[in-house]
Order: C-alpha cells, then structure tokens, then sequence
C-alpha cells in the first residue's frame, strides 16, 4: 500500500523561514516525482477521450496561428517593419513567438483560483503538498509550449528554409523569469480563490486585457511613447520582445531587463510561494 504522501504545512512556520529559497527549493524538490505523476496525469485525461488525441496540443494554436494572422496581416495589414518584404508567413511566425509567451503565463493564472477549489479530496481527506497543484500546472502549460515551439520550427524551416538562428539557445533563459513570475502568481491566485469565489472570472477578464496590452501582435515601435512607458511595466513585454530577438532576429536578449526580470520574478515566485504556504491552514476550513 502507498504511503501518504507528508504534508509540510505553513501553520506555526515563521514567514522568514518561508521566504528562504533553500528551504522552498527543498520542499518542492521534495515533491517533484509527484508534480510530474500530476501533470501527466492531466494531460491524459485531457486528451483520452477525443478522437485525435495529442493532436489537438497541435491544433488548437495553429487554429489561432491562423486566425490572428487573417484578421492583423490580411484585415488590417500589419507589418513588424524589420523587413520590407516581409510576408504574411513571416508575420505569423513572428507573432507566434509573442501567443507561446503569453499562452504559457495565461494558461495557469486562468487555472490558479479554482485549482483548489477543484480537488476537495486532496484538502479534506488526504494529507497531500497542495503547493505542487501549481507546479503541476505549469507543467502542463510547458509540454503545450514545447510542442508550440516544435511547430514554430517547422515554420521556420519550411518559410525560412534554413536552420533556426543560434540564439534561439536562450529562449529557455529568457522563459525562465516568465515561469518563476508564474508560478509565484498562481499560489496567490490559487490561495485567494478559495476564499473568494469569483475570483476566477476576474482573473479571465484580465489576463484578455493583457493579451492586448503585451505586444503581441504588433511591434512596441509603434505604439505612443506615453503608453510605451506604461507597457514596459508588464513583465511579460519584455520576455515577449526578447523572445523575438532570439527566435526571429538572431540577436541577444536585453540583458538589462532580462536581470531586473529575474529579480523581480525569483521575489514574487517567493512572496507567492510563503503566501500559499501560511494561508493554506484554512482551506479546510473554507471549502
């Protein structure tokens, strides 16, 4: 017979002791087998009983691919202005690069308030490390983006016909900040949906109007240097902007904003993290 798996509760742990990395890289290292069984057991369940299977992880963001490409570079033309015969192909490669981005932030945070909320049995009836339901989840949302960056590069092969530029070696040192962010965000989020309800419908509402406040679909160049300066206070504006530079461009990462990134998310990935941790205690109570 299985053992429970051991609990490691906030309740009577200072908040000092929480906000150590050492002792939160412990903990969840600690429960990394399970955030693993988890996630794949969701991406199992998520697909199992459709017809194609795994084939919708490839679909669904080529259906969106597709459509933001009519709708920007054939309704409204829009163009990157890196090159001045750049095709539509080019544009939708290039916008892919901003949907991967944000698609992997948007995935969990519209997931976080009701990730609780929805496995009551692990808070009542199982002693069990609610923390790694958010690692869990992004998981998942990193399996959909590394087959959305398989697709890209075929993309790039069949558009480009040529191999992929070499600086897209630090795409995964330039996401990294995005998943630390993340996931911080997700334990708070996850934490106060279970005392506040409607927390979930906020959430969806926001992260809409932060697709459209990120550069996404349009270059930061052209937007008004009053609300550029607005724009640059999104974290996800410059892994997106950087996130080109070494998917399309064959440049370096602003190595300026990639370090106050990595400050700001491992602080709030942190806060996030003694937050669940000391609130988690009640949940039982609650749900």
């Amino acid at each position: 017979m299985q053992q429970p798996v051991a609990i490691r509760s906030g309740a009577g742990v200072s908040i000092i002791s929480l906000l150590n990395p050492a002792s939160a890289v412990r903990n969840l290292a600690s429960h990394w087998q399970l955030a693993r069984q988890l996630a794949y057991r969701e991406l199992v369940a998520r697909y199992r009983t459709s017809w194609l299977g795994w084939t919708w992880s490839v679909l669904t963001p080529l259906a969106l691919l597709v459509i933001y490409t009519f709708v920007f570079a054939v309704v409204f033309n829009t163009r990157w202005g890196k090159s001045p015969d750049e095709g539509k192909a080019e544009f939708a490669l290039t916008m892919f690069c901003g949907m991967l981005v944000f698609s992997l932030f948007a995935e969990v945070i519209n997931r976080a308030p009701s990730m609780i909320v929805d496995n009551p049995n692990y808070v009542k009836k199982v002693v069990f490390p609610l923390e790694t339901l958010v690692v869990s989840g992004l998981l998942v949302a990193l399996f959909n983006l590394l087959v959305g960056t398989v697709v890209w590069l075929v993309g790039w092969l069949l558009i480009k016909q040529a191999p992929p530029p070499i600086t897209l070696l630090w795409l995964a040192i330039v996401l990294l900040p995005v998943c630390l962010t993340t996931v911080g965000l997700g334990w708070v989020l996850a934490s106060l949906g279970v005392f506040v309800r409607d927390l979930s419908h906020a959430v969806v509402l926001g992260t809409q109007i932060l697709f459209f406040a990120t550069p996404i679909f349009y270059s930061l160049d052209r937007v008004p240097e009053f609300f550029r300066g607005w724009m640059m206070l999104n974290p996800l504006t410059h892994a997106v902007v950087n996130a080109r530079k070494v998917m399309m461009y064959n440049e370096l990462p602003d190595f300026v904003y990639l370090s106050i990134s990595f400050a700001v998310s491992i602080a709030l990935a942190l806060l996030g993290y003694a937050f669940f941790m000391k609130s988690k205690r009640a949940f039982a109570d609650v749900i």
